[in-house]
């Protein structure tokens, strides 16, 4: 079946353009990935089968021709004053972090000139394109872990490259853990930073902590709410001590990194998570091509210091 509601949903929060991109195709509403706003480019939607651009009335071209107005500097602040409702500095320490969280689990990524103290980013200025990212619900996605006989409790890391399928997989296990789809239903606290977690309905067990930093959410989490499982998308360098220091805090912990199988080792940040013992398996997505399907799963043992042994599940 087509799934043309989740654009829908993304294109209704994008006042400028919402009637040209509510009346674009079922075909290329269901295969999109992300729809763009650039300075001076035609209004574009990424997806499976490539780039197309999208003029007024929803006409669509796939080569971003001359004949496709443009996105002006005019357009693109009225559009991004519009998804932070009117309010920057309210959505500061988002786009600090490059993005602005809007309604239903989707975030607009921002891209403009960084103004830069202290080696961190302060904030963002001269916006020169807005990426609507479109969420995706795949019921069923994670079965495959399940009957694989992963054990949940022994923490997991879902690794795969940008727009394969990460959260919508974490997702999926959540709501099975929280509706228990396999085994009695589970406690699970997840942290959900960016808002795309708790897009779809988690179900009865999971709780949402949601815009806390890491550490403050997981000791919360731990204090507070008793969850057999702790949840958290895009793990960072920053997230490192933090993950050390809950790994064995009497909660399994699901997570996701990005990267290839073959980065598994090669990838210091992927390295030194696998290192501190906080995940025992490993589970590789195939690819923006196929999101949210599984690839290779790893069983993962460490060897004292700085060791780390992979092995492949025949699954």
């Amino acid at each position: 079946a087509m799934d043309t509601e989740s654009f829908d949903k993304v294109a209704e929060q994008i006042p400028l353009y919402r009637e040209a991109l509510l009346q674009v195709g079922t075909e290329i509403k269901d295969q999109a990935w992300d729809i763009r706003a650039s300075l001076g480019q035609p209004l574009g939607i990424w997806g499976r089968n490539g780039p197309c651009f999208v003029g007024p009335g929803g006409l669509v071209s796939r080569a971003p021709g001359n004949s496709l107005p443009p996105v002006s500097r005019e357009d693109l602040d009225q559009l991004f004053f519009q998804i932070c409702g009117q309010s920057v500095y309210s959505h500061e320490e988002e786009l600090r972090q490059g993005y602005v969280s809007l309604e239903g689990g989707c975030r607009a990524g921002v891209c403009g000139t960084a103004v830069v103290e202290g080696g961190k980013v302060k904030s963002l200025r001269d916006v020169t394109s807005l990426v609507f990212r479109i969420p995706r619900e795949q019921r069923g996605c994670a079965d495959c872990l399940f009957l694989a006989g992963v054990d949940f409790s022994a923490g997991v890391l879902l690794v795969g490259e940008p727009g394969s399928g990460k959260t919508t997989l974490l997702r999926d296990a959540v709501r099975s853990l929280s509706w228990g789809k396999f085994s009695p239903c589970r406690r699970v606290a997840v942290l959900d930073q960016r808002g795309e977690l708790g897009a779809f309905g988690l179900g009865p067990g999971a709780d949402l902590l949601r815009g806390y930093p890491r550490a403050a959410g997981m000791e919360t989490a731990l204090r507070c709410l008793s969850p057999e499982f702790l949840v958290c998308d895009e793990l960072g360098e920053e997230d490192l001590s933090t993950v050390s220091r809950y790994a064995f805090a009497g909660a399994g912990l699901l997570a996701t990194l990005h990267g290839g199988e073959e980065d598994l080792l090669r990838r210091p940040l992927a390295k030194a998570l696998l290192e501190t013992g906080a995940f025992q398996t490993v589970a590789c997505l195939q690819g923006r091509q196929r999101p949210g399907q599984l690839g290779a799963l790893f069983r993962v043992e460490t060897q004292g210091r700085g060791k780390v042994l992979l092995t492949r599940w025949e699954t």
